[in-house]
């Protein structure tokens, strides 16, 4: 382990040049600590405007029941909160426009046999700003059948799009686009039955750009009638052409490599869509190297993809020499976000985690009773900066192992934040004991340095980087649980 560190320490030193400090600081404002009362357990933070703060506070993960809606004002003074029933429905989607706060719900209506999607509008005060109405309306697949409604909002934040599928008479998929202004004036509506088996079709990521054209990741898995036959994977993104009011089509993948976690980026410097992911030729948890798509929707340049593969001097600048190193090859990392450069580039966060099950027996009064215990584990996070060409410029490996017991990791991984001119990537040091809040910062040209954010000598004090949100380009909004009691915390980067 001497010998890894000492290859980590020389790597570094050559390559990045480690700041012991920052040249800029960031502004940092706390709420006042708050001991929650009532049954909710999550929080997600909505958004910022004039008018204060809004989180989103519910009990289960399923958004079903009932949810809270709170205010801060803007300097994290608490407001008020309000309770919201989701009468047999559940929530969507959570935004905040300049008409107010926008709710969309998902709804089953068993005597038309249909699932919809509604929309409501509440006031700054969290008071319903005229009824509820309806935007979508799907037919059922089957009697499970819940709707797959997928929601993103653009960019600009001034376009929402809508996708659903359906089930064809000939046993097809039925992809539905809906695209809104934010203000929710339908702008288009198309519907395209699709050459995939309904069964066979998996929608894994999807965006929608501000002048409304629509992209999506189709995985599609051959279902074989024998086990020992292997299934071809097959990946396809569909582009929704809204200037022409069609549906293009591009297959992405090619045979025998599968993708993990991709991600589709806008790219505003150079008006391009990015698709972004981690490949692998295998079926194991190994990864290959870097997969890239991208497109210009102006259609004046041909489609690319780029395979970059991990080479064993990437592999041994990274994890030093397989003799010694404990992680030989680039395993368990989970592509967490892809950020586009200045240049046309992508630069990549991704993470080591993994998820472990053990099982004791104890004897309670001579009778053997089994507890099962799920280990979550977060580990090494990666960072690695591709150029125009999606070449690797750089790349840096922070050292970090979080571990933890039956809590789906609520406390573990990491919160990524960029402005204009840097990436930040903040997480809770020594977990299990009284750590401290650890953050790094990267420059365009691999330039890296870290400091502790939050010390926790005089507090316990843990980020939830699940619920964190960056709500602006340089405003960072942290749920933190600080000596038991939930506050928040605001950063503010200067550049």
């Amino acid at each position: 382990m001497a010998k890894l560190g000492n290859i980590l320490i020389r790597w570094s030193l050559i390559s990045l040049f480690i700041f012991s400090g920052y040249v800029s600081a960031q502004d940092i404002e706390w709420s006042n600590p708050r001991k929650l009362k009532g049954s909710t357990a999550y929080t997600s933070v909505i958004g910022q405007d004039e008018t204060g703060l809004y989180l989103l506070r519910y009990r289960n993960q399923f958004l079903t029941k009932n949810i809270v809606i709170e205010r801060y004002r803007n300097h994290l003074g608490y407001a008020l909160s309000k309770n919201i029933t989701l009468k047999k429905s559940r929530l969507l989607y959570a935004e905040l426009q300049k008409k107010g706060l926008l709710l969309l719900t998902a709804h089953y209506d068993r005597k038309a046999m249909k699932n919809e999607v509604h929309c409501h509008w509440y006031d700054h005060n969290i008071n319903p700003i005229g009824k509820q109405r309806v935007l979508v309306s799907s037919g059922l697949s089957d009697f499970y059948d819940k709707g797959d409604f997928r929601i993103r909002f653009s960019n600009d934040r001034k376009k929402i799009l809508i996708a659903y599928t359906e089930k064809s008479k000939d046993d097809k998929r039925i992809l539905n686009i809906q695209v809104y202004d934010q203000d929710l004036n339908l702008i288009t509506k198309h519907s395209y039955k699709l050459d995939i088996r309904y069964n066979n079709f998996f929608m894994t990521n999807l965006l929608i750009d501000d002048r409304s054209n629509a992209f999506f990741l189709v995985a599609q898995r051959k279902v074989e009638h024998r086990k020992t036959e292997l299934a071809t994977p097959k990946a396809t993104v569909y582009w929704f052409n809204a200037a022409k009011d069609s549906l293009w089509d591009y297959e992405v993948l090619d045979s025998g490599k599968s993708l993990r976690k991709a991600q589709f980026t806008w790219d505003r410097t150079k008006d391009k869509i990015n698709l972004t992911a981690f490949y692998s030729s295998t079926e194991d948890r190994n990864t290959d190297g870097i997969f890239h798509f991208n497109l210009n929707p102006d259609g004046l340049s041909i489609p690319k993809t780029t395979y970059q593969a991990f080479t064993d001097d990437f592999k041994q600048q990274l994890f030093g020499d397989e003799e010694t190193s404990v992680f030989e090859d680039v395993r368990n990392f989970e592509l967490l976000r892809a950020v586009p450069n200045t240049d046309g580039g992508i630069t990549m966060v991704a993470e080591r985690s993994s998820i472990s099950n053990e099982t004791d027996i104890t004897y309670i009064n001579g009778m053997p009773t089994t507890m099962a215990r799920n280990i979550y584990n977060f580990d090494d996070v990666l960072v690695i900066s591709l150029d125009s060409a999606f070449n690797i410029k750089w790349k840096y490996l922070i050292n970090k192992s979080q571990s933890s017991l039956n809590d789906n990791g609520y406390y573990s991984s990491v919160v990524i934040a960029n402005t204009r001119s840097h990436l930040y990537i903040i997480y809770n040091d020594r977990l299990r004991s009284n750590g401290d809040v650890m953050q790094y910062m990267f420059d365009a040209n691999g330039q890296v340095s870290y400091k502790i954010l939050v010390r926790s000598d005089n507090h316990f004090v843990s980020i939830i980087p699940s619920e964190a949100k960056q709500i602006n380009y340089n405003r960072v909004i942290l749920p933190v649980t600080k000596d038991r009691k939930f506050s928040l915390l605001k950063l503010d980067y200067t550049n």
